[in-house]
């Protein structure tokens, strides 16, 4: 099989999300909120785990409900200024996925095109690249505010193939969102390969034909495609 591109979402597929949120949140709590003791430290970190829902939620609704359900360390503690120490800090915190820029790397020196989608604000997302310092692999970058097109709608998908110059048939995405990522690359005609790990599977999508334990799978499957034009 001929491959031209491979697309990444960014969040709990090239950077570790979820592992970064735990490193902020001690930052945060250590900053605004009052804590009794190391159990009520931990309830208090699984409390804003569940409530930002996997980064799925509105930043200001998030904060609004910290703000209303945790002690301050000072009240008078604005939701501005809890939002203002998220976008002034969470990005310091972001995290590469063990193997991706092995991964990167390897699809570069097998001249293949490198795109990136990413659902977020232009600010967060562009910092977390930045921070981890990848943006120099990537033919396309697409962040759903800045092109106002969110995945899963296809057109973004449709978009990277346009800036990449690529097929969908001869192009693959990885993600670990099974409908924002995998059902919406499958109809944009793009094979999808999920990242398992992060996202239970959703039933209401069918059963994803490519799973990946971890990013350095990447590795292998490429090379048997190319190396022996699987069909996939």
């Amino acid at each position: 099989m001929r491959i031209e591109a491979v697309i990444f979402d960014l969040d709990n597929t090239l950077v570790n999300r979820r592992e970064a949120f735990k490193v902020f949140t001690e930052r945060f709590i250590d900053q605004f909120i009052v804590i009794k003791d190391e159990i009520h430290r931990i309830e208090v970190m699984e409390h804003i785990r569940i409530a930002d829902q996997d980064g799925y939620r509105k930043k200001r609704e998030l904060y609004e409900e910290l703000r209303s359900s945790l002690e301050l360390k000072n009240r008078e503690t604005s939701v501005d200024e809890l939002l203002t120490f998220w976008f002034d800090e969470f990005f310091k915190c972001t995290l590469l996925m063990e193997g991706a820029k092995e991964v990167l790397d390897y699809l570069r020196m097998r001249k293949i095109k490198l795109g990136l989608i990413t659902n977020g604000s232009i600010r967060s997302q562009y910092s977390k690249i930045d921070q981890v310092m990848i943006r120099e692999y990537f033919d396309s970058i697409l962040v759903s505010d800045e092109v106002q097109v969110k995945k899963p709608d296809k057109r973004i998908f449709e978009m990277a193939l346009n800036q990449l110059d690529a097929g969908a048939r001869h192009t693959w995405y990885i993600g670990d969102h099974p409908i924002n990522d995998i059902k919406g690359a499958r109809e944009a005609g793009i094979n999808a390969a999920w990242l398992k790990g992060f996202m239970e599977w959703d039933a209401s999508v069918d059963a994803p034909k490519h799973v990946l334990n971890n990013l350095h799978e990447l590795i292998d499957i490429v090379d048997d495609a190319l190396g022996k034009s699987v069909n996939f």
